[in-house]
Formats: C-alpha cells, structure tokens, sequence
C-alpha cells in the first residue's frame, strides 16, 4: 500500500487495513445513543441500558463518546485512571484503559481534549482503530454515548453504528433538537435504523401523543419513519441516583424506570447483528478525530 499523503488518505487506509483485520470476527450489536441537546438524561439512558442488556447475558462495552464533556465515569461511580487520549498519546493500551464495573459492564473513558488530537499521524490512527475494534469484538454489544447536539463527533459515530438511538424529553425545545438531529442523520444518509426514547416522561399517553406527532412529520417531510424504544416515566429516584454518583439499577433494579430501561434492552436485542467489519471504521475515526 502506497503512503498516505494526507490526513484523509490515511483515515482511508485505516478503513482497508481494520476491514481486512476482522472477517473471521464475530458479529455484534452497536448501537450510537445521542440527543439533540444537553439535560435530557442521555447518558443515563447509555448507563443504564447497558446494564439492562449486560443482565440478559450480554458482554457489553460503552464507549464514553461524549469527546470533552464526559460523564460515563460519573454515572458507573468509577474515578478513571487513563482514558482514550491517553492511548492515542501515551502507549497506553486500550486493555489498560477500560474500566471494569460491578455491574456487568466495561466502559472506556472519553479523554478531555486538546488541539494535539488534530496531529495524528495515519499510521497511529490505523493502530488505534485496530485494536479499538479488536478489543470490542470479544463483546456482544458495543455502544457509542455520544455527545448532545449536532456535531461532526456525533455525526461520525452516528455513521459508523447500525443501530442509533435518540434520547428527547417533552420539552418543546428537546424535541425540536432531536427533530434536527435525525434530520440530518436521514439527509446525510448517515442511519436508516433511528430509534427514539422520550425520557422523563409525566404520562405514556403523553409520550405516545408526542411520538405520534414526531412520526408524522418525519413522514411528511423526510419521507422516512422511526422506532419508539422506549418511553421513560419521570422519577425523583433517578436524580437521587445521578447525585450517589450510581446507576439507577444500584437503587432500585425493580420499579418502574428499571423495568422501561430492560423492556428497552430486549427491543435492542431484536435488532440484527453486524460483523465487525462492516463497521464504518472511517467514520470512527472521524468521531475520534472530531475532539
């Protein structure tokens, strides 16, 4: 292979060289948990639904993609040692780098970004992709909690996983950013598979009305349709949790919101597995790349 002469020839080859790296494989489920802005409980939801879906018997890997404004670490109760930066930068493996929790999940921790990440050489990102990829194909789910809005580090990873979910409240202005946010992801062609959880929710009536709406208008001016996952009542335990600094399933694996959060994970679980070469290895490393 010829060497790369820029930036985006070498994310290229990056993409040849993982392709090639994992046909024999496994296939697992990805899924990319964004929102159209912040204070909508994203993150609870990639926590929790994670252990959701680590209590089914699944080996499950949470990706910290919230580039900058980490808070996976907060959530778990964890106090991360190294995270993903400290990999690109300081020979840390990505083995040394994921934290192991008590609930059945391991998470890799989002580093805190600098300009360095736009000095990346080809080759380093080629070897970071690999073995990112080759650690997380041991697991049957890898998940993305990316960052809130719309920017080119949710975009990417948005593109580079089968399966997206999109967290909204009922709050007018959640759901006209989580509207923007898929479409852009239908326009872009970067997800056909987009599903929604309406979280903090006072009613289901409500939230069926509110999705409702929400389809027809994606109907109407996208031509395309999306998945309810989920519908999340509002609970005072859920804001008593995030404060203990642990997931919701630590408190109280048994009420309402953990029974939502485990029908949600069995609805993932419908959906199909991928190998992990046909990931778009490209647009991971744009999401990385994006810091």
């Amino acid at each position: 292979m010829l060497a790369p002469k820029n930036q985006a020839d070498g994310l290229r080859n990056a993409t040849i060289s993982t392709s090639n790296q994992f046909k024999n494989k496994k296939a697992l489920r990805c899924i990319a948990i964004a929102s159209g802005k912040g204070g909508v409980g994203k993150t609870f939801v990639s926590v929790n639904t994670a252990i959701a879906l680590a209590s089914l018997g699944n080996k499950v890997l949470l990706i910290d993609a919230d580039l900058g404004l980490a808070n996976v670490d907060i959530l778990m109760g964890k106090n991360p040692e190294f995270t993903l930066q400290d990999a690109i930068f300081h020979g840390k493996s990505i083995e040394e780098i994921v934290c192991k929790t008590d609930y059945g999940v391991d998470f890799l921790p989002a580093s805190s970004g600098e300009r360095q990440m736009l000095n990346i050489g080809s080759a380093r990102l080629n070897n970071i992709v690999n073995e990112l990829l080759s650690y997380a194909a041991d697991y049957d789910i890898l998940m993305f909690d990316c960052g809130a809005g719309i920017n080119q580090s949710v975009t990417s990873f948005i593109a580079a996983a089968p399966q997206t979910l999109v967290v909204m409240t009922m709050e007018p202005t959640s759901i006209m950013d989580a509207y923007a946010l898929m479409k852009v992801a239908k326009q872009d062609k970067l997800s056909d598979n987009i599903n929604v959880v309406l979280n903090m929710v006072r009613s289901d009536e409500q939230g069926q009305k509110i999705f409702k709406n929400l389809t027809q208008i994606s109907k109407n001016y996208l031509c395309s349709s999306m998945n309810l996952l989920g519908i999340i009542p509002y609970s005072p335990l859920v804001h008593k949790a995030v404060l203990s600094r642990k997931p919701l399933f630590a408190m109280d694996d048994k009420g309402e919101v953990a029974q939502r959060l485990k029908q949600i994970a069995l609805r993932i679980m419908g959906d199909h597995a991928v190998s992990i070469d046909e990931f778009n290895t490209e647009a991971i490393l744009k999401g990385i790349m994006s810091i």
